[in-house]
């Protein structure tokens, strides 16, 4: 690319000598020597080969592509202006974008809520949101790709941030007409011997991990089918008593709206009490976008 025709402080010399009418009064606005504007001038109109300013003993006065030039440059020069601001701005956290990734288990909306106030105080922080495993986020996190996860707090890597945010019931899903469906509340034990469906995305490895724990024994394992769909078509499987499925519980709103009477929802319990999801969000110390930086001192104000 060649060097362009014209600089800012040449801009800034045109558009001063239009609005004070001379050379004197443009290099008295500048703050600078006369000489420096009227070769400033000279070298533009030099460089673009046409006149800008016709000479009088009384000032100077735009030719005719002058009035058009100093147009341009008012363009230009607001336009740096803008720009300027909006990295001050940028760098001050004020302006710019956080990128999160949600682990697909959180029930739509939650999120939101917590970090409704944040966005009411900066509304020109425009948030960017993917969804995924908790493992597929934490990657993700840890090669810079988002600036924050929201995920199950489970063997999170040391290095990473994580500020606790909310604990989530576990209850089972089981087909209406099951056996267990009948009782108040079942316990682990009642469900030693069903099959356990677990979809990608319903923290799988979380209810996996919980299922040993609870079921698994020296000589007995909990019979587990992972299928590579999300949590609403496991529940579709559950319906159609190909198995029982674990669930956060606030979901339950969305799984009685589509599947009604067809799933019965069951309280699990043990000498433990209720099991819990807990959810946190994660973020790298070491992460530099002035916005996240902002929004992480946010958290740490509101954590629960």
């Amino acid at each position: 690319m060649k060097r362009p025709p014209f600089d800012l402080w040449q801009l800034l010399c045109v558009r001063a000598i239009a609005e004070h009418g001379s050379i004197h009064g443009a290099a008295r606005f500048l703050n600078t020597r006369q000489s420096a504007v009227s070769r400033s001038l000279h070298n533009l109109e030099e460089r673009l080969n046409v006149p800008l300013f016709l000479r009088s003993p009384t000032g100077v006065t735009p030719t005719t592509f002058g009035e058009e030039f100093i147009r341009w440059t008012q363009t230009i020069l607001d336009n740096v202006a803008g720009m300027n601001l909006r990295a001050q701005r940028t760098g001050k956290g004020e302006t710019g974008q956080i990128s999160i990734g949600i682990q697909t288990c959180v029930l739509p909306g939650r999120l939101s809520a917590f970090t409704a106030a944040f966005r009411a105080r900066h509304p020109d922080i425009a948030f960017r949101y993917s969804e995924g495993t908790g493992k597929r986020l934490l990657r993700r996190l840890q090669r810079g790709q988002i600036d924050f996860a929201v995920v199950t707090r489970r063997n999170l890597v040391p290095a990473l941030q994580v500020t606790p945010l909310w604990s989530d019931r576990i209850v089972a899903a089981l087909p209406t007409g099951h056996p267990l469906a009948t009782q108040q509340e079942i316990l682990w034990q009642d469900l030693r011997h069903e099959t356990f469906l677990i979809g990608r995305d319903n923290a799988g490895q979380d209810f996996k991990e919980l299922i040993r724990r609870k079921l698994g024994e020296t000589d007995f394992h909990p019979k587990i089918q992972h299928h590579d769909i999300g949590s609403n078509r496991v529940i579709a499987l559950v319906q159609n008593r190909e198995g029982v499925a674990l669930l956060p519980a606030s979901w339950l709103p969305l799984i009685h709206d589509q599947y009604g009477e067809d799933v019965t929802i069951m309280e699990i319990r043990d000498a433990d009490g209720s099991s819990h999801l807990e959810f946190g969000i994660v973020w790298r110390p070491d992460n530099q976008n002035p916005c996240a930086l902002l929004f992480a001192r946010y958290i740490e104000a509101h954590r629960s």
